[in-house]
């Protein structure tokens, strides 16, 4: 019998525990939106590079992902445009929840200009809404170029008082990031400056021409763009030599890198002296309501699939240092603990390394994937909690059998008081206190009720009572002959 109560006992804990964690995932996997796909904004050819790259390498963990370039917008004629998708219109679309967008290429520093006594109330508002995203990794240095007419004495940003400067177009990420370098050397549009919105074509032909006195753009070094602009004669790039470590203490998402005598040519020699540069680096933020899981999977993407060190020619990068990026340092955006622990570790973790693929390889939905990743550690603690339950479930029928036992055990203990008592005898005998404490004893055991298993024992128990009736009805006379 106590066997199969140990049995029946385990089963229930055992489909008891199985019931909650199947109610607990049906339920989540209702109310929460799992489906696994990760849209990313990617505006220029070097995004989508690493966008289609991270495609790649989620679609075996069953992530879908949607790269996207361009986006429809409206200007205030009603009319819609594509237009691409970087910068200022990158980071609407991740904050709008109707997008679609939960990913994209920032570069930095864009977000920072917004904040600071240097921004417009305006900005701030749109700082303190672009500021909840998070970021899952700086990628690549992308440097400040400031290329001037060569025929200028533009040694500093302060010289820019009084030239036209292309800044980028309205909706760029370089835009933000000049203007903000500008403010900060007094540079203010339709004051002391003209500022025009457009980018500086790789020809150069605006400065060339003298239609325009300085340009500001911030690209990869690998760009097409830029390797034309260090080659065009007759114009000059701005070196930051004197002012770079003031730059990088006042704007934490600058850092300075040097353009070394020589490193784009040597003959002819580009450029022909040292020069320091200022460098923004790009960020990848997603939404943060992203998934936990899929926080981990980017993650993973993007820290196994660096920006190559050489380009497309093969040659080495400007400003390529091994190991510098992907990185879980971001002076902008807060990191996920679930980022940084890909990072730390270099690997998913366990759980979501080796169900995600096999989850997917067995057509299972992302929605189970992501459930039991994300809430891993409380199934696993439930699974330790029936380890040790199931164990403790062969001590169910002693502790049954201990119950019952006890109301027994209880008033064998009374009766044997009593007969101590009435063994004591002499002149402490008190007949009246000895029966009424018998007939408290007799009254409860009467009353009692245990399972049909254990009758023989409460029958035992009355027949000893009796027992103590038949001696206790013959105690008073020979108690009395002792006294006299």
């Amino acid at each position: 019998m106590d066997q199969n109560v140990a049995k029946a006992s385990a089963v229930t804990v055992l489909a008891a525990g199985l019931g909650i964690g199947g109610l607990a995932v049906l339920h989540n996997s209702q109310q929460l939106d799992y489906e696994g796909k990760i849209t990313i904004a990617a505006g220029n050819s070097q995004y989508y590079e690493l966008a289609t790259r991270y495609q790649e390498d989620l679609r075996k963990y069953g992530v879908q992902v949607e790269v996207r370039r361009t986006a429809r917008f409206k200007d205030k004629e009603g009319r819609t445009s594509l237009r691409p998708l970087e910068g200022r219109l990158t980071l609407r679309e991740l904050v709008d929840d109707n997008s679609g967008i939960t990913a994209g290429f920032v570069k930095g520093g864009l977000v920072g200009s917004l904040q600071g006594r240097l921004a417009s109330e305006k900005q701030k508002g749109r700082h303190s809404e672009y500021s909840k995203l998070r970021s899952v990794g700086r990628l690549f240095h992308e440097p400040v170029w400031v290329f001037t007419r060569g025929d200028l004495p533009i040694a500093t940003l302060r010289d820019l008082k009084g030239k036209r400067i292309l800044i980028g177009t309205r909706d760029s990420g370089s835009r933000g990031i000049a203007r903000l370098l500008m403010r900060a050397n007094g540079v203010i549009e339709k004051q002391n400056a003209t500022f025009i919105d457009e980018d500086l074509e790789a020809d150069a032909a605006p400065l060339v021409a003298g239609t325009a006195d300085a340009a500001i753009l911030v690209v990869a070094a690998d760009s097409d763009k830029i390797q034309k602009l260090l080659r065009v004669p007759n114009i000059r790039l701005m070196d930051f030599t004197p002012e770079a470590e003031a730059y990088t203490n006042r704007f934490p998402s600058l850092s300075k890198v040097v353009l070394r005598k020589g490193a784009v040519e040597f003959d002819p020699l580009i450029p022909t002296d040292d020069i320091t540069l200022l460098s923004t680096s790009v960020a990848l933020v997603v939404r943060p309501d992203m998934q936990p899981a899929l926080v981990s999977l980017l993650t993973h993407a993007v820290v196994h699939n660096p920006k190559s060190g050489f380009d497309k020619n093969g040659d080495p990068v400007l400003f390529y240092r091994a190991g510098e990026f992907p990185t879980a340092n971001d002076p902008e955006f807060d990191v996920p603990d679930d980022a940084r622990i890909v990072y730390k570790q270099g690997e998913l973790p366990v759980v979501l390394k080796n169900l995600a693929p096999n989850a997917h390889n067995l057509g299972v939905p992302f929605t189970f994937t992501s459930f039991v990743s994300t809430h891993a550690a409380k199934l696993i603690g439930m699974v330790g909690v029936l380890a040790i339950l199931l164990p403790l479930t062969r001590a169910i029928p002693a502790i049954y059998v201990w119950t019952i036992r006890r109301k027994l055990v209880y008033w064998y203990r009374h009766l044997k008081a009593l007969e101590r008592r009435l063994d004591a005898g002499g002149s402490r005998y008190d007949p009246e206190a000895v029966w009424a404490e018998f007939d408290r004893i007799d009254s409860h055991v009467r009353v009692m009720s245990v399972p049909a298993y254990y009758a023989n024992q409460l029958y035992d128990l009355r027949g000893h009572i009796d027992l103590v009736r038949q001696r206790l009805s013959t105690m008073p006379e020979s108690m009395r002959m002792a006294a006299e």
